[in-house]
Parts: C-alpha cells; sequence; structure tokens
C-alpha cells in the first residue's frame, strides 16, 4: 500500500480498486454503503443507490436529490415531469393525462388520443356511455347520449374529417379549451332545460286526467291551462327560431303539421272531460281512447322539441348565430323560474318601469315578453278567469271578452290560421283587413296560396269549419310572410258594440286614404299564436260547459279547491305517474380517462408536506465522505482518517401512490 489510499468498511483499498459494487466507477470521493447479499458493506455510487431504491428520474436518468414527482409508477425531478410531446410543465395544481404509460397534457391528450362524443364530436375525458349501434361501438358524454335517446338529435350533426395534425395547426390549446368548455355548458343546458320542460308538460297532464278522476273539476281546468302555458311557451320559442330563418333568407322548419296535430289532441282531450259528466256517462276511466290521446299528446310535444332543438342547432352550427339558442333555452327556462304560473306578469319593463314596445327587427309577436306571445300575457289578455281572489289589481282594467270568440269579425268564419288581431281578442282574416277605399288588403300574396283558402272555400260552397283543426284538409305548411299591417287604420268614429268583441272598429282604410281621426293598432298573428289563442278559447269554452252542469261553481273563489289550498301543488298527484317521461338509471364506465394528480416527496424529516394536490418527500439517505489517506514512505505513522458512517434510514425510500378517482361506466341499452 504505496501512496495515497483509502480506510473504509473496515478494509483499505487503493484509490482506484474503492469502486462501485454495480457499475465499477471510481468511489474514491463519495459512497453510499449498501448491504449486499453476503450481509457485508458494499460501496454504491450516488446513481447505483438511488436506482436501488426506484428513485431515477424517468425523464433525465439522474438520481432524484430534491423534489421529485411520482405519476404512472415512474418518477420524476419536479422540473422535468411535462407533457411527452410538448414543454407543458405540471405544477402542484395542474393535471395530466396518461396513456400507454405516458405522460400527456389536456391539448395533446384531446387531439391525438381522447375518444370523440358520437354526440358532439369532442374528446371525452370524464365519464361516458357505451353503446353498440349497427355493429359498431359508439361512446358519448352522458348528457349527449340522453338528448339523442329522447329527441335522436346529436348537437353535431356531422363527425370532423380533419385529422389530429389538421385540428393541431386549427385549434391552441386556449382556443381548444374553450371550445370543449362551450360544447360542454351548451350539451348540458339543452338537457336540463328542455327534459325538464317535457317532464313539466307530463306532470300537467298526469294532475288534470287525476283531478278529473277524483272529481275536481275546477282544479283540472287550472293544470289544463297551465298545459296549455307550456304549449304557448314552446310555439313561442319556435316562432322565434321562424323569425331568425326569415330574416336571414332561409328555409324554415316543418312543424306546421305537428303543432296542428298537438292542439287538435288537446281539443279532444277537452271533449272527453266534457263528457264525463253528461247524463248516464260513467265515471271516467283510463279507456283506450283516453290513452291514445294521452300518447298522442305526449307523442307531438316530443316531436316539437325535437324540431325546435333541430332548428337552433342549424342556426348555431351551419350559420354561427349563438343567439337563436340562448334565446330559445332561456325562454323555457324562465317559463320554469315561475312555476309555469298562467297569471305571472311577463312583459319586461324598462328601467323607468314602463312597458317595452316592440321593435320593428325583431319578432313582433314574442317581443318585450320573458316568454310566450305578447298578445296573450295577462297584461294584455287579462287575468285568468279560473283563479280565486284575491286578484292582481293592476290587471283590473285590462279588457277581456269572457268567453272569447275564435271567429273573424268581418266574415264570422273561423279563424284558424296566421292572421290580423286588435288588442287580444278581436281577430280578423288577413283578407278582411281590407281598405273602404281602394279595396286593397293586408295579406300578402305569395306564390303557392295567391286565393285565401276560406274565400276558395266558401266559392265552391264547402263548409269551412267543419273541423277546427280539421284531419281532412290539407293545411299549407309553407311559411306565409306576415299580413301589411303598417299600412291599415281604422276610423276611432266607427267603433261599434259587440256582444261577442267587444267595441270593434266597422271602417278600415290604407294609410293612403286614411285621414286624422284614423288610429293605427293592428298587429300580425302568427300561426302558432293563432293555435295558442285557439286553445285558450276551447279551455274557457269547456269551463263555461262545466259551470252549466254545476260541476264547478258559477264564479271563481266561491269554495276553496285543494290546490289553491296547498299553494298551486296538487296534493293528490304521486310523483311516479310521470315515470313514464324519465330515463332509466345508467351504469358509469370504468374506462374513462380522467386527468391523474401527480404525487412529490421530498426529505430529511419524511413528513407528509401538503401542497395543493400534491404531496412532498426527499430521500434521507446521505453519501459518505472519504477521507483519503497517505501513506509515509519514509517510515513515519500514517494518519487514520475518521469514517463517517451512514445513517440506517436510507436503504428504503418511501413509495407514495397516486390519488385515484373513482372511475365510472356508463354503459346504455343497445339502441333498437
Amino acid at each position: 500500500m504505496q501512496g495515497a489510499f483509502v480506510r473504509v468498511l473496515g478494509a483499505v483499498f487503493h484509490l482506484n480498486c474503492f469502486r462501485c459494487m454495480d457499475c465499477g466507477d471510481v468511489v474514491a470521493s463519495k459512497f453510499f454503503p449498501f448491504e449486499g447479499p453476503d450481509g457485508k458493506q458494499h460501496p454504491l455510487c450516488e446513481r447505483d443507490f438511488f436506482r436501488r431504491l426506484n428513485l431515477i428520474c424517468a425523464k433525465c436518468g439522474m438520481a432524484l436529490r430534491g423534489s421529485y414527482i411520482t405519476a404512472c409508477n415512474k418518477t420524476y425531478h419536479v422540473e422535468h415531469f411535462t407533457c411527452s410531446i410538448c414543454t407543458t410543465l405540471f405544477g402542484s395544481h395542474d393535471s395530466y393525462y396518461e396513456h400507454d404509460g405516458d405522460v400527456y397534457c389536456h391539448y395533446h391528450y384531446s387531439t391525438r388520443f381522447a375518444t370523440k362524443c358520437a354526440g358532439c364530436s369532442t374528446a371525452i375525458l370524464k365519464q361516458f356511455v357505451e353503446i353498440n349501434r349497427n355493429m359498431r361501438d359508439e361512446c358519448w358524454h352522458p348528457e349527449c347520449y340522453m338528448i339523442n335517446k329522447f329527441w335522436n338529435v346529436k348537437v353535431v350533426s356531422r363527425r370532423p374529417t380533419s385529422g389530429t395534425i389538421q385540428e393541431e395547426h386549427r385549434e391552441t390549446a386556449v382556443s381548444l379549451k374553450e371550445k370543449q368548455f362551450r360544447m360542454k355548458q351548451l350539451v348540458y343546458r339543452i338537457w336540463t332545460v328542455l327534459s325538464a320542460f317535457e317532464e313539466s308538460s307530463a306532470a300537467c297532464i298526469s294532475d288534470v286526467l287525476l283531478q278529473v278522476e277524483n272529481g275536481q273539476y275546477l282544479d283540472a281546468v287550472l293544470m289544463a291551462e297551465k298545459f296549455i302555458l307550456h304549449v304557448e311557451v314552446l310555439f313561442g320559442a319556435i316562432d322565434d327560431l321562424e323569425h331568425h330563418f326569415a330574416s336571414n333568407g332561409l328555409e324554415g322548419m316543418s312543424h306546421v303539421r305537428e303543432a296542428r296535430m298537438l292542439c287538435r289532441k288537446t281539443v279532444d282531450l277537452f271533449t272527453l272531460l266534457s263528457h264525463t259528466q253528461e247524463a248516464g256517462a260513467r265515471r271516467m276511466e283510463m279507456t283506450q281512447e283516453l290513452l291514445a290521446l294521452v300518447t298522442g299528446l305526449a307523442h307531438y310535444l316530443k316531436i316539437l322539441i325535437r324540431i325546435a332543438l333541430i332548428g337552433a342547432l342549424k342556426l348555431e352550427r351551419d350559420y354561427d348565430a349563438h343567439e337563436p339558442m340562448t334565446l330559445f333555452l332561456d325562454k323555457i327556462h324562465m317559463s320554469a323560474i315561475e312555476g309555469a304560473n298562467p297569471s305571472a306578469k311577463r312583459l319586461i319593463k324598462g328601467l323607468n318601469g314602463e312597458t317595452l314596445a316592440s321593435s320593428r327587427t325583431s319578432n313582433i309577436s314574442t317581443e318585450g315578453v320573458k316568454y310566450g306571445f305578447r298578445s296573450l300575457a295577462p297584461e294584455c289578455a287579462g287575468e285568468s278567469p279560473f283563479m280565486a281572489a284575491p286578484r292582481d289589481p293592476s290587471l283590473a282594467t285590462v279588457p277581456t271578452i269572457n268567453p272569447p270568440s275564435d271567429l273573424c269579425v268581418k266574415c264570422n268564419q273561423s279563424v284558424e290560421e296566421d292572421c290580423v288581431r286588435l288588442g287580444t281578442y278581436q281577430r280578423w282574416h288577413s283578407s278582411c283587413i281590407q281598405c273602404v277605399t281602394c279595396v286593397k288588403v293586408a295579406a300578402v300574396p305569395w306564390p303557392m296560396d295567391t286565393t285565401s283558402p276560406r274565400q276558395d272555400d266558401k266559392a265552391k260552397g264547402k263548409e269551412t269549419n267543419k273541423d277546427k283543426w280539421g284531419a281532412s284538409s290539407k293545411p299549407i305548411t309553407q311559411r306565409r310572410p306576415p299580413a301589411n299591417v303598417d299600412f291599415f287604420v281604422y276610423d276611432a268614429d266607427s267603433m261599434k258594440d259587440s256582444s261577442a268583441f267587444g267595441p270593434v272598429p266597422s271602417v278600415i282604410y290604407c294609410v293612403d286614404h286614411g285621414h286624422k281621426s284614423c288610429r293605427g293598432g293592428f298587429r300580425s298573428v302568427s300561426r302558432l299564436e293563432q293555435y295558442s289563442y285557439l286553445l285558450n278559447v276551447a279551455l274557457r269554452r269547456l269551463y263555461t260547459l262545466l259551470k252549466k252542469r254545476g260541476v264547478v261553481p258559477a264564479a271563481p273563489g266561491q269554495f276553496e279547491s285543494p290546490m289553491s289550498a296547498s299553494n298551486g301543488q296538487n296534493p293528490n298527484r304521486n310523483p311516479g305517474n310521470i315515470n313514464w317521461l324519465k330515463s332509466v338509471p345508467l351504469k358509469l364506465s370504468a374506462t374513462a380517462h380522467l386527468p391523474k394528480r401527480s404525487t412529490v416527496m421530498e426529505s430529511p424529516t419524511r413528513k407528509t408536506v401538503q401542497t395543493g394536490d400534491l404531496q412532498v418527500q426527499q430521500p434521507t439517505s446521505t453519501p459518505i465522505p472519504v477521507q483519503i489517506q497517505q501513506r509515509d514512505t519514509s517510515g513515519g505513522q500514517s494518519q487514520e482518517a475518521t469514517t463517517q458512517q451512514p445513517q440506517p434510514t436510507g436503504s428504503q425510500a418511501r413509495q407514495e401512490n397516486r390519488p385515484r378517482f373513482s372511475p365510472w361506466r356508463l354503459i346504455g341499452k343497445k339502441a333498437k
């Protein structure tokens, strides 16, 4: 032993002979003691010592001396825990996605590996529904699946054809995240608002039947009025969508037949209810006819919701018009917030409390009203005649006609399509608004309807009022332009009292032949607005008929009904009666790709330190400095160096498992 040497581990080594047990590198400067299979202490270099403790960074291959992160069964330096594709560094509050053992950021996982939803074509990052359709597996977001299940609608009609590279060129990390967030909010709102609206409509139908069965006919009328308000709200929303289509010169939605059939089923139900109190009629039971009517109501209501949803989605995705969808959902949601109360005020007030005037650039029928149609709001049509006192004093001065008429003021024929109104209860066919001087009419000629169907039928001697919602006649479903009401006025001195309509004008002029005493005020009425008005007329006729038979009080408030005593809630209704509109529970997918949370370790105390969602710890083993001794060749005594023994706590480092989210599996029924 000549020259420099080391005395350590109970032995003496040349400097070049003191090597790592695993890799053979010289460790004369420092080493880590490690107990071998033979029970003896052996030197290890820093890298091999940390490798045996599984504390090597998976990115750079170096030892983890400071804080480190465990993720995907691997360990990383805190500064090296990045996306496998880009340089995105995951901090203490950031989430990452795992795929095939590698770590990815939200952007690259969404564009390259995430499964796309069959309903909205965005990445599925959480729970999803798995179904097999046409021998092909499909994955859906839960809300997208329920929208498709209830109304057979996909939020995005076409699957994206561009590949990963095109999507990454088109979207940035920020824009992709915003796009996914907007789609998530839209889908969630569509499902929650429309499903609640459909369920509330079903509850109204259920309550009508239950109250009639219990003999509470006044409560049945009140629930029927509430159901008609649901129909009016939906018709008003469809009318708004049609206005957007028309203002952009686009072809509208095909909804006329379904709307007519829904109204016809409703009137048929009222007719059936009126027969239950006839002489010799037995108590109402769930007959085949009644079951068919209730099923038909639910069927056509669902179809109309589907038509409106498809129209709103078409405007949003094809023409980049986001306002129609927002307005559509807002109005339906607002009616739900106010409990679908027919007596609730609906006109929107200005800052000074005045009612907002209609704007000619928007849908006049629904302008300035929270939901439904302006002409049918209590501020314009008066308070419900079925409600008992106390009444709203501000509505006491609103002129009303009870029962209202569905006939034209001029020709006394039924008005069943779009028309012209003055106030709420005075209505004319568009062709009956005619200047007495020049014979100009308000109806706008159009190619498919150059002759008024009413006048054509009258000329041929046909009976035009045989069936109000006539199944035999084929109504023209094409969208008609509104009547030119702005060009017509009436003579205020020609007002005459009428028992059916109240004071009505008998002389009408065009603006070219009018004089100073003439006044305006005519408003065009859309087809769906007229349908809603006719439903209210039919309900009030049913109420009048029931009063004549003595099954409801002659005047509201003569006795308190169970529903009014329970603040409008039906005490007899069991919520189980409407389970037929609710979805079946689904299982959640165990293969959902959830963002993982990383685990960070730190030393020397081996105490867990909470840093957000991360746990911090450091390895505790420290290297032993080796003091080199120099042998005195002149025969002198060598100076022995004291060797520092290693801490006994460094053989095993604590391994912290990263937190696991509870995965879910949604398994939908196979599509029929």
